[in-house]
């Protein structure tokens, strides 16, 4: 038999390898825990059946038809009635933060108008931002033209109309929805993995303690480290925002200088998750585990792909612990809704407070390791 086929030695090179990953706990753990997280992540974020979807109500009538059309819509399973607006304006503005994904105006004299059959119509504004959840809002929305309203109207005649508009995204493209969420995620992928790999990597060299003994004081050298990565991840973003605009053909409706301010918050919480993940994995192998188990919740939860408010209520919670969560929401509310801040605090206020406590704690630990 030729050499090249010979089993000799098998057994030998399978016993090292079991021995070196038995020890390592660290990277075994991962290897399994990673897999785990990945099926109970999927099993409960993905949900296609749109229903409860969050709505507001302007009701410019008090009458009877009125209250029962709004009875009839806290009927459903399709809208949650979470917000009533004093004015038209604050139904558009609710949208547009973000608040809620449906508006329905109520016309004033709703109910005179219904008794003098005149066949008055509801307005429904959808946000289009998320195409899929707009589609079956839209259809939605319209089979509720002309419901018999209880004690009002006749069950036999259709007594208004119901008149659907989408905001912001017309057509409903769906890359006006998954384009602007990428750039957040290939952000904090690239960034996370970049700073965790390259400093890991310099610890295993053993080059790392060669600087220490130099002149150079810790604070220095986590500076140093970081900041051409943080160079890289900002030509990243122009990169990303680029393409997006002029490949992928979504317009950026809000400020531009904005977006790019509050890019730079979010870019310290992805330097600081790097640095974090640094000064916990031993080798270059746990660094690159561990961004990956960093970035599945950020995937499945965030609102990247699957809509939160189609998630279990346990797992919109844990979404609100993913910093990627509030950066996803400042990009499509300035890129897809031309948000302007007074309108993103709820978000940014979160997120600038995750990005500095991620950075301090990742900073001491880091000087701590250093030491």
């Amino acid at each position: 038999m030729s050499s090249a086929w010979s089993l000799r030695g098998f057994d030998a090179v399978v016993y090292k390898e079991l021995r070196q990953i038995v020890r390592s706990p660290a990277t075994l753990a991962l290897a399994i825990m990673i897999p785990t997280l990945q099926m109970i992540l999927l099993g409960y974020a993905i949900n296609t059946t749109v229903e409860h979807v969050p709505s507001a109500v302007y009701r410019g009538d008090r009458g009877r038809a009125a209250q029962a059309f709004l009875d009839a819509l806290r009927g459903s399973r399709s809208f949650d009635i979470v917000l009533e607006v004093p004015d038209r304006a604050a139904l558009r503005a609710a949208i547009v933060a973000g608040r809620v994904r449906v508006g329905f105006d109520v016309p004033e004299n709703f109910t005179a108008d219904l008794v003098a059959g005149r066949h008055p119509a509801v307005g429904v504004l959808v946000d289009g931002s998320d195409s899929a959840i707009a589609q079956v809002a839209y259809g939605a929305a319209g089979a509720f033209a002309g419901i018999p309203l209880r004690d009002v109207t006749d069950p036999a005649q259709p007594a208004f109309e119901v008149r659907p508009r989408v905001l912001f995204n017309p057509s409903m493209r769906s890359a006006d929805f998954f384009v602007p969420g990428l750039i957040g995620l290939v952000m904090q992928n690239i960034t996370v993995m970049l700073t965790a790999l390259a400093i890991v990597g310099e610890r295993e060299r053993g080059t790392l303690d060669q600087l220490l003994v130099t002149p150079i004081g810790p604070l220095g050298l986590m500076l140093g480290k970081m900041l051409p990565y943080a160079l890289v991840a900002g030509l990243d973003f122009a990169a990303l925002l680029l393409t997006m605009r002029f490949v992928f053909g979504v317009p950026i409706a809000g400020n531009v200088v904005l977006l790019t301010a509050l890019s730079g918050g979010f870019l310290i919480t992805a330097l600081g998750l790097g640095l974090l993940v640094s000064t916990i994995a031993g080798t270059q192998l746990q660094a690159m585990l561990m961004s990956v188990f960093l970035l599945l919740p950020s995937v499945l939860l965030s609102g990247t792909i699957f809509e939160r408010t189609l998630m279990p209520l346990p797992m919109q919670v844990v979404a609100y612990l993913i910093p990627l969560t509030y950066y996803i929401d400042i990009l499509r509310g300035i890129i897809l809704r031309g948000a302007g801040i007074d309108q993103l605090w709820p978000s940014v206020i979160p997120l600038l407070a995750y990005g500095l406590f991620v950075f301090v704690f990742a900073s001491i630990r880091f000087a701590r390791t250093t030491r």
